[in-house]
């Protein structure tokens, strides 16, 4: 491993599969310790007003360079806008991950595995329409709160989309992390359905099949990124296949309301057009076998899950998010917000109607009026404000915010 990490940019990228050992595992994990450290050291050194500027002639542009190719990217709390809105950075660190517990054939957001079930263009259009009005409603129902509103106003963007992916709404959202532990978590846990909490495999689980036997983690440097983001940026593609290849670019998600993103390093690819990690030759497929020990092992370094998952306020209110999940009663708020951003009907109101007489959900059917598919009581609304009341994002996350007059990737 040691000697294909100095050497892997040498040839040509390509879609192999490359086996790693325990070893292997252990060295990218001290490799990620010392990118967290590297990255702390900076933040603190930003804070404490050092910059790169020598005050040597003829050193000018250097030391601009150093200021915001190095320095600005791993200082957390830097407001930078993106095409996906504005984002408050965490460091960014030099490698980016995605971590799988068995081997699928495609890696690719949830909402494009449920559109591949529907046979005709119509009903994924109409499906398309069904998720992004949950995604509304989950917006909506996220503005109830002071803390999103007053997040909005004095912060950025409160990415609702990024977030509903992360709360198991289905997006086009694919969830990449810039922490190899966070990878490896989930590359050797599982999610119990009915307890509602994480578990490590069991010997059961990873022999039920060839693919279970085996995790898969994506790796990407993020100069590998940072390249693509340029082209992407330029658009200037002579070929469809090359166009293809640029096209999964990472975004940072940042410091969002409530924690979970902040607590995973969480970035994301917005994969509209379908384009699985395991075609895209910039990503690396590190595979590994599985054990028992290796999995317990994690569960326990993560603190079963609580390191990914800590105890944030909307965990309260989970069963409210898995009802808009499942809903099939909107707003006419929502239905504004999926109509404008389709690209398939032109027609409002017979889209609505096709809507409401599809059987997209089977028997049940889609009611569009003035109910939100949720109820939110005023105690649950006041208990989660007052979990919040004195929030603050620099004494919460450690932070001091900061910008530059040009934004980063804009």
């Amino acid at each position: 491993m040691s000697e294909y990490i100095s050497s892997r940019y040498t040839d040509k990228l390509d879609n192999r599969i490359i086996d790693i050992t325990y070893d292997d595992i252990r060295a990218l994990f001290f490799e990620n310790e010392r990118d967290k450290k590297e990255c702390e050291a900076v933040t603190k050194d930003t804070y404490a007003g050092n910059n790169y500027y020598s005050g040597i002639p003829g050193n000018e542009h250097l030391d601009l360079y150093k200021e915001f190719l190095y320095r600005d990217p791993k200082t957390s709390g830097f407001i930078m806008k993106y095409p996906h809105g504005i984002v408050i950075r965490q460091a960014e660190r030099n490698n980016y991950y995605r971590g799988e517990n068995q081997i699928y054939s495609k890696s690719v957001p949830s909402l494009t595995r449920r559109l591949n079930q529907y046979n005709s263009e119509g009903d994924k259009e109409l499906y398309k329409l069904l998720a992004d009005m949950r995604i509304a409603e989950f917006g909506m129902f996220l503005f109830e709160f002071d803390l999103v509103k007053n997040w909005a106003t004095r912060y950025g963007d409160v990415l609702f989309e990024a977030l509903a992916q992360h709360y198991g709404l289905e997006t086009y959202w694919l969830d990449i992390t810039n922490d190899f532990n966070v990878a490896l978590f989930f590359a050797t846990c599982y999610y119990d359905g009915i307890e509602k909490r994480w578990k490590p495999l069991t010997k059961e689980m990873i022999e039920k099949s060839e693919s279970t036997k085996y995790g898969m983690i994506f790796h990407i440097p993020q100069w590998q990124i940072s390249t693509k983001s340029m082209f992407n940026v330029a658009g200037k593609y002579s070929s469809n296949d090359e166009e293809k290849i640029l096209i999964n670019d990472v975004l940072p998600i940042g410091f969002q309301p409530f924690m979970r993103c902040h607590m995973q390093h969480g970035y994301g690819i917005r994969m509209v057009d379908e384009f699985p990690l395991q075609e895209d030759s910039t990503f690396e497929k590190l595979r590994f076998r599985h054990s028992e020990k290796l999995s317990k092992e994690i569960y326990e370094r993560m603190d079963q899950g609580r390191l990914i998952y800590p105890h944030e306020g909307l965990l309260d209110l989970m069963d409210i998010i898995e009802g808009i999940k499942q809903s099939s009663v909107f707003t006419e708020e929502s239905f504004d917000y999926a109509f404008n951003n389709n690209n398939y009907f032109t027609d409002k109101a017979k889209c609505r109607i096709l809507l409401c007489e599809s059987s997209i959900l089977g028997d049940k059917r889609i009611n569009i009026g003035k109910s939100h598919p949720y109820h939110l009581s005023r105690q649950r609304r006041r208990r989660l404000d007052r979990m919040y009341e004195d929030f603050s994002i620099e004494k919460e996350y450690g932070i001091k915010l900061m910008t530059r007059k040009s934004a980063y990737r804009s």
